[in-house]
This record gives structure tokens, C-alpha cells and sequence, in this order.
């Protein structure tokens, strides 16, 4: 991976992996160990959730082209060793919301992946990406977040 060539994305999202595609990997311990060790630069990577997401879909049998997809993200990650989550102070107490849905997105089930990202001022609280059986919103997180600021006596000037 030393030598590899730099990329500016974990992952297309136009990507279509599906379970059918390539020939299944002679030890897929190493596929699941590396997805694994993944799991926690998830968390502050955010770029990587919906690679990381479409990678974690083939864990039972992955494949050589599943394997491809994860040697993208790891060209990705070794060319960005100062990405992180920042979290800096501001004083604007407003919420954004974002989300972002691949209506029919997966080959094999023909679900949707939905991403969501929520923002207190300009610092990223809340995200998600995951499966859906239909297109859904995030107002509930949206609601639950409203509450616990008020709990705090954080009072936005804005809705969200």
C-alpha cells in the first residue's frame, strides 16, 4: 500500500457492488479483520460511512471485486493521514440537518442507503448511515436533539 496511488474518494457512490460479482476470496479472514479495524475510522471519518457500509454488506462472502472496493478505501486513507473530526468552539447554537438517499441503490435487495448528518453551529453532533426498506426522514433525531438542548438550557434561535 506503500506505493499506491493517492484517491480523492473512499468510494463512488455509484458504485454497485453487489453479492454475485467476482470469484469468492480463498481466506476471508483477512477481508473481515480489515473491515473490522475499519469500524473505528468510521467514527471519526465520516467520508468513509458509506464505503465502509456497502463493504460490511458482503462480510459473509466477500468476494475479489468486495476486496477491490476496501483496497480503494484503504488507497483513500493512506493519502489523507490528517483528516479527522474537528470540533471547534462557536456561538452560534443553531441546527442543521442534511440527509441523502440512494433510492434503489443496492444491487441484490434493492434498498436504499440513507445518510444523515446533523450539525450543532458548525460542528458535526450526530450521523448515520444505513439500509432502509423505504426513503425516510430524521425528524425523530431531529426532535430528540431539540429536547436534550432544552434539558441543557441551549435555546437555538432557529428551528432546525
Amino acid at each position: 500500500m506503500s506505493d499506491s496511488k493517492p484517491l480523492n474518494t473512499p468510494i463512488s457512490y455509484r458504485s454497485s457492488l453487489s453479492r454475485h460479482d467476482g470469484d469468492t476470496l480463498p481466506k476471508p479472514f483477512l477481508y473481515r479483520s480489515i473491515i473490522g479495524a475499519l469500524q473505528y475510522l468510521v467514527l471519526t471519518q465520516l467520508e468513509l460511512a458509506f464505503g465502509f457500509n456497502r463493504a460490511c454488506q458482503f462480510m459473509q462472502s466477500p468476494t475479489t471485486t468486495h476486496w477491490s472496493a476496501v483496497k480503494i478505501i484503504l488507497r483513500y486513507l493512506h493519502h489523507i493521514p490528517h483528516h479527522g473530526l474537528f470540533i471547534r468552539p462557536t456561538s452560534s447554537l443553531d441546527i442543521s440537518a442534511f440527509s441523502n438517499s440512494n433510492w434503489d441503490g443496492c444491487l441484490d435487495d434493492h434498498r436504499s442507503t440513507t445518510d444523515y448528518y446533523i450539525f450543532l453551529g458548525d460542528n458535526l453532533i450526530s450521523w448515520n448511515s444505513k439500509k432502509q426498506q423505504v426513503v425516510t426522514r430524521y425528524s425523530p433525531e431531529l426532535i430528540w436533539l431539540q429536547s436534550l438542548l432544552r434539558e441543557l438550557y441551549i435555546f437555538p434561535l432557529q428551528p432546525p
